[in-house]
Parts: structure tokens; sequence; C-alpha cells
């Protein structure tokens, strides 16, 4: 660039370096997201779900101690804990 460029030719060298970026720009990893397919889950609540209601009905008429549904909660809690990332 010649060092006695009138402000124009500045300004015209720094309109095409910015076009030109543009064009080589493909996006960054969160324009892909914003362009990807929506993401779904298969996650499903077990709150209603028979079998936790049966859970629960056991528990509450003494079948099942309160120490051994506790012991049992814990453990799938770390399981859940260890398998996320």
């Amino acid at each position: 660039m010649n060092p006695n460029a009138s402000p124009d030719e500045v300004q015209a060298l720094l309109d095409r370096l910015e076009q030109r970026l543009r064009g080589a720009n493909h996006g960054d990893a969160i324009d892909a997201t914003l362009v990807a397919p929506r993401r779904t889950t298969q996650a499903v609540s077990l709150r209603d779900h028979p079998a936790v209601e049966r859970f629960r009905r056991e528990l509450s008429d003494g079948l099942i101690r309160a120490d051994t549904a506790h012991r049992f909660l814990s453990l799938i809690r770390i399981l859940l804990e260890s398998a996320s990332p």
C-alpha cells in the first residue's frame, strides 16, 4: 500500500478486504448449530409409569423399607451422574 494513499483509497482497500473475508467465512460452530435441524430427545418422564406407581404404593404400604429405597435411589443417582458427560 502506498504510504501517501488517500483516505478514500484506504477505505476502498478495507472494503475489499472485508468482502473477501465475508466470502471466505463459512461460519463457526454456533452458525452450524443454528442452521442444523432441531434436535429431539427420546427422554420421557417416568413419574406416572406403572412401575413407579407400584414402587410408591409398596413403599407406603411398608412392603419396602425406606432405607432400602433410599440406598437404591442413591445408587441410581450415582449411575446417572457417572453416565452423563
